[in-house]
């Protein structure tokens, strides 16, 4: 049939065209063909096979998967919506979700990932990922949420990569290994309402691009190097509700503009080198929950205006350089439960309205320059767990109204001017874990109601004018750690009651007027460490039941009227670190076995009766 066609040039020039375009769209196909075998890093249309390439590359980089789950169940026979930890829109049926946090898994981040198109969430947080993160990753334009935190990522945080990020909502970066400088384009991630890079090794200074991020709620900065001020910027972010800058090196004055954030319940910007006063537009912050202002170079008075902030429930400002007095106004802050005003320059005496404090659990005013008397109001605390008064200038007696504080664990009163007697209503105070009452001038005897401490820990009386005897009801504080009684005007012997506490580590009852012997039932204390009962009237030998103290790294029992001879069972003691036992009246031969104490680095014999050579002994 051929045959008879036409042959003309018109139908010639046709068929040649044809031919042309055929073999042109053969070509493309070829090519076309070749084009989608090629990798799709940098593809701009991808699928799910994509999808499932990308977490291949992923798979290919763990090093180790303790519990080879992603080895047992992301299987190429698989689908991809199938395996643990993916998750696929309804939709596309594209990965949308990759969540394998908590797996411990080691691995680096493949720059494939960038390919996920439709990826809103990568989660890989509590794993051991490191090495940088990929630039390919500004590819993820759907993305929302980005949790990286608590892996060991290292490097720069490359600045392309949230140039298109515009629906990010939270980006948890913190506890890496981080570096560099915070790159002012996470600015551009205006929908931004959660930032942490705490706890990395960030430099340089917070971007003041940063306040262009309107719809930040949290922002966490804390534990890195960051240097320079806090952006004034930082107070058009009035959707804040918590800022955390602290544990830098931050300088300069914080920014009265901090007090536009309406909205804010925690302010937190401890441990920098922050300078100035503080801002009295703080006092605007109605909706306060929290303030950590501390370990600063903060100066100036305590603003009145602190009074405001009803909602405060933490109120911490120590280890500045603040002065002046405590402002009465503090009393409006009912709701509050911990107070942190310590080391500053604070004086004056300490307001009754602090009585007002009803949910108050922690006072904290050591070390400063406060006078006066104790308030008698601080009894009506009666959620009081904690209270810190010592280091300061207070006078008077301890007001018997603290026995009323029946959830008392804390009672810190050491290093002032307190007179008086140790109030017996103490003993009522069955939750207190640790008394510090030394370094004052109070008399009289120790009360024996301190035997109903049976929670004790700590019992800290020393440097003070005490007479009489130690209790023997004592040996009732079954869990005592350290008692420290020195330094006083005590008489009689040591109770044996002491024998009792099994938990004992610290004994320390030097330089009183105790007499009689050394109890041979302190060779009970098996837990001790360290005993100290040099500079009293002590009498008769070492017991030998010392020996039985494998624990015991100084003994010191100098300036007595101790006789008889150093028991050998001391060189059981191989702990020992320090013997002081000189100017008694000890006799006899320095023991060989001492030279078994292979860690001591001091022996003190000296003004005794005793026999030998000290050299020959400890070699």
């Amino acid at each position: 049939m051929y045959s008879h066609m036409s042959t003309s040039p018109h139908s010639t020039n046709l068929s040649c065209a044809l031919m042309e375009k055929y073999q042109f769209l053969s070509i493309l196909l070829a090519f076309s063909v070749h084009f989608l075998t090629l990798p799709f890093v940098h593809a701009q249309v991808t699928d799910i096979f994509t999808d499932k390439q990308a977490l291949l590359a992923l798979k290919a980089r763990i090093s180790h998967d303790p519990s080879n789950l992603l080895a047992r169940n992301w299987s190429t026979s698989s689908s991809v919506c199938h395996w643990m930890g993916i998750t696929c829109g309804a939709r596309h049926l594209r990965v949308t979700g990759l969540n394998i946090s908590n797996l411990g898994l080691t691995a680096t981040l493949p720059p494939q990932l960038g390919n996920l198109s439709f990826l809103a969430s990568l989660d890989i947080r509590h794993n051991s990922f490191y090495g940088s993160l990929p630039e390919e990753y500004a590819q993820l334009h759907r993305l929302e949420y980005l949790l990286l935190s608590f892996n060991s990522l290292s490097g720069e945080l490359p600045s392309s990569i949230f140039d298109n990020l515009p629906n990010l909502l939270l980006l948890y970066l913190h506890s890496n290994m981080f570096k560099g400088k915070i790159p002012s384009t996470l600015s551009r991630c205006r929908s931004l309402q959660k930032l942490s890079l705490s706890l990395n090794n960030f430099t340089g200074v917070i971007p003041k691009e940063m306040g262009n991020l309107t719809q930040l709620r949290e922002i966490y900065l804390a534990y890195n190097k960051l240097q320079g001020a806090i952006p004034k910027g930082i107070g058009n972010l009035t959707q804040l509700r918590e800022i955390y800058l602290g544990y830098n090196e931050l300088q300069g004055e914080i920014p009265i503009e901090l007090g536009n954030l309406a909205k804010l319940e925690i302010l937190s910007l401890p441990n920098g080198n922050l300078t100035g006063a503080i801002p009295k537009e703080i006092g605007n912050l109605t909706q306060l929950r929290e303030i950590y202002l501390g370990y600063n170079k903060l100066q100036g008075e305590i603003p009145i205006e602190l009074g405001n902030l009803a909602k405060l429930e933490i109120l911490s400002l120590p280890n500045g350089n603040l002065t002046g007095a405590i402002p009465k106004e503090i009393g409006n802050l009912t709701q509050v439960k911990e107070i942190y005003l310590g080391y500053n320059k604070l004086q004056a005496e300490i307001p009754i309205e602090l009585g007002n404090l009803a949910k108050l659990e922690i006072l904290s005013l050591l070390n400063g320059n406060f006078t006066g008397a104790i308030p008698k109001e601080i009894g009506n605390l009666t959620q009081l767990k904690e209270i810190y008064l010592g280091y300061n200038e207070l006078q008077g007696e301890i007001p018997i109204e603290l026995g009323n504080l029946a959830k008392l664990e804390i009672l810190s009163l050491p290093n002032g001017s307190l007179t008086g007697a140790i109030p017996k209503g103490i003993g009522n105070l069955t939750q207190l874990i640790e008394i510090y009452l030394g370094y004052n001038e109070l008399q009289g005897e120790i009360p024996i109601e301190l035997g109903n401490l049976a929670k004790l820990e700590i019992l800290s009386l020393p440097n003070g004018n005490l007479t009489g005897a130690i209790p023997k009801e004592i040996g009732n504080l079954t869990q005592l750690r350290e008692i420290y009684l020195g330094y006083n005007k005590l008489q009689g012997e040591i109770p044996i009651e002491l024998g009792n506490l099994a938990k004992l580590v610290i004994l320390s009852l030097p330089n009183g007027n105790l007499t009689g012997a050394i109890l041979k039932e302190i060779g009970n204390l098996t837990q001790v460490r360290e005993i100290y009962l040099g500079y009293n009237k002590l009498q008769g030998e070492i017991p030998i039941e010392l020996g039985n103290l494998v624990k015991l790294e100084i003994l010191s029992l100098p300036n007595g009227n101790l006789i008889g001879a150093i028991p050998k069972e001391i060189g059981n003691l191989t702990q020992l670190r320090e013997i002081y036992l000189g100017y008694n009246k000890l006799q006899g031969e320095i023991p060989r076995e001492l030279g078994n104490l292979a860690k001591l680095e001091t022996l003190s014999l000296q003004n005794c009766n005793l026999a030998g050579e000290i050299l020959s002994v400890l070699n």
